[in-house]
C-alpha cells in the first residue's frame, strides 16, 4: 500500500534527522571535536526559552524561542568586520530588536565570521532576562 504525503515528508525528516546525527561533529579550530547543531531549553522568569545554534566555519545560525514550538521570529544578522561587529534588523519587531542586535554580535565576534538571529517574543525582555539568556548562549558555545 502507498504512503501518504504526510508520511514521506516525516521520513524526509527522518533521514534529515540521522543526516545530521552523523554531521554533528566536526573538527574544531584546535582539531578537537565539536558539535554543529547545539540546543538548550531555559527557564527564565517562568517563561521557557529554546536556545538552538547551528554553528558553521564561519559563523552561526541561531534561534531563540520563547515557547517550546520552534518559531521564525525577527531576523537579525550580525558581521564581524576587522576589530568590530555590526549588525542590522532584516525584519524588525517592535520587541527584542536590541537583544536580538546583542546576540547576534556577541556571536560575530566569538565565532569570528557571521550571524543570523531569529528571535521570537511573546513579550518584551527585561535585562534580567536578557543577561540570563546571553549566558546560556555563551555556555552552549563554551
Amino acid at each position: 500500500m502507498g504512503r501518504g504525503i504526510c508520511d514521506r515528508v516525516y521520513l524526509g525528516f527522518e533521514k534529515i534527522r540521522a543526516n545530521r546525527q552523523n554531521m554533528s561533529d566536526g573538527a574544531g579550530r584546535d582539531g578537537t571535536e565539536k558539535k554543529r547543531l547545539l540546543s538548550a531549553e531555559c527557564n527564565v522568569g517562568g517563561r521557557i526559552f529554546e536556545v538552538e545554534l547551528l554553528v558553521l566555519s564561519n559563523g552561526c545560525f541561531s534561534s531563540i524561542t520563547e515557547d517550546r514550538v520552534p518559531r521564525m521570529g525577527a531576523i537579525t544578522v550580525a558581521v564581524r568586520t576587522g576589530e568590530r561587529s555590526a549588525s542590522s534588523a532584516l525584519i524588525p519587531e517592535s520587541k527584542g530588536s536590541i537583544f536580538a542586535g546583542m546576540v547576534g554580535e556577541m556571536l560575530a565576534e566569538k565565532l569570528r565570521g557571521i550571524a543570523v538571529v531569529s528571535l521570537y517574543l511573546r513579550e518584551e525582555l527585561d535585562a534580567a532576562s536578557m543577561k540570563t539568556l546571553i549566558n546560556e548562549v555563551r555556555k552552549l558555545l563554551s
